[in-house]
């Protein structure tokens, strides 16, 4: 599937955006708040086929997609191949248990997570990391205000609406969370 310049791979088990057009607009809107930060590392938790890590990918940041998918994985890592992109790389792990096992935090995470949201693990992680930047996409606006909630650290600096579903509920809300005091 050609999305944002990409050719991104899928196969069954792996979760993708299925209106691509759409789609194509939030890894663009990620990718822009993603330039702003200007982060040397990236994680991309519930990566799904990668779309997200894939285009956060610039020369010399390392980018890391988690997925329990191993199906998705595969695919991750083979457009990442054909795309060149040797500074990033996917795993077939679970978001949080990865996270709290972690040596090293990232600058910047991204999330996208199931319709339950983050859950209070990963939250408590991420108030307790050393990230300073999230990019938070969410199909859920209920889990998602549960979430931020949770994130008593951070600060919304942008939110923007993607109509996933024209003429129905269903939307994409993308949000940028800056660590309070961390200024972008």
């Amino acid at each position: 599937m050609r999305v944002g310049g990409l050719d991104l791979h899928l196969r069954p088990g792996g979760f993708f955006q299925t209106n691509t057009a759409i789609a194509e607009g939030m890894y663009a809107q990620a990718r822009e708040w993603v330039e702003e930060a200007t982060p040397a590392s990236v994680w991309d938790l519930y990566c799904g086929v990668g779309g997200f890590a894939l285009h956060a990918a610039a020369p010399g940041r390392a980018v890391l997609g988690v997925e329990t998918s191993e199906q998705a994985v595969l695919s991750a890592r083979r457009t990442a191949a054909e795309a060149g992109l040797a500074d990033v790389e996917f795993a077939a792990l679970d978001a949080t248990a990865f996270a709290e096992t972690a040596a090293e935090h990232p600058e910047l995470v991204i999330v996208n997570p199931p319709r339950r949201g983050l859950g209070e693990r990963l939250t408590t992680w991420l108030v307790a990391s050393t990230v300073r930047t999230i990019v938070y996409s969410s199909c859920n606006v209920h889990s998602l205000e549960r979430d931020l909630r949770a994130l008593p650290g951070f600060v919304a600096r942008r939110v923007r609406v993607f109509d996933m579903f024209p003429q129905t509920a269903h939307s994409e809300v993308m949000v940028l969370l800056e660590r309070r005091g961390a200024g972008l």
